[in-house]
């Protein structure tokens, strides 16, 4: 009886430990602030977009690196579709050259709206690579409905620096997976 409750202490104890270890292996995985900094300080972001967006909260630090970019993919998504709202209500009171500016970037926050739910399928996968080429395509699309926005009389600010938030997003979500999701970093 002795030997049987002593070998079930010790298996309990073995339990215990590994529950205690894998625990601390999540938590070591959690993104720190030291790493949302050198995510927010690197060359070409918006950096106040980017801290403000992985500022620490309760949410933010539960989080891997997928989690963080899912996190973004997910909020990118309801910027998206916020946005694409107001320049589809924009479009009623456009015409000529204009409207046409205005349908193409209906079309393209569209197509970034069908890439934001592929790059969370993909994630889903750790496809990294098809990943960088889902969150390639919004980035694609933003600077374009930029570009072209801004030729339009008078220039819809509003429109534009959404559109330039969405096209940070991007570049955010591609700093994550490039420099702490791909195996072989290529530009960190």
């Amino acid at each position: 009886m002795g030997a049987y409750i002593k070998k079930n202490f010790l298996l309990a104890l073995m339990v215990l430990f590994l529950l205690v270890i894998s625990s601390y292996a999540r938590f070591s995985m959690m993104v720190t602030k030291g790493e949302i900094e050198a995510i927010c300080t690197k060359e070409n972001l918006n950096h106040s977009l980017c801290f403000e967006l992985l500022k620490p909260t309760s949410e933010i630090a539960k989080l891997d690196f997928p989690g963080v970019a899912k996190f973004l993919i997910n909020y990118q998504f309801r910027n998206t579709s916020d946005t694409l709202k107001q320049i589809k209500l924009f479009e009623g009171n456009t015409t000529g050259t204009d409207l046409q500016t205005v349908q193409l970037c209906v079309q393209l926050y569209e197509d970034s709206l069908f890439h934001n739910d592929r790059a969370l399928e993909v994630l889903a996968t750790n496809d990294y690579d098809r990943l960088n080429v889902e969150v390639g395509f919004t980035l694609s699309y933003m600077f374009t409905c930029i570009d072209e926005l801004s030729t339009m009389k008078p220039i819809p600010q509003v429109l534009i620096t959404k559109s330039s938030d969405i096209k940070s997003m991007s570049s955010i979500i591609l700093v994550i997976l490039e420099c702490f999701m791909r195996k072989e970093k290529i530009r960190c």
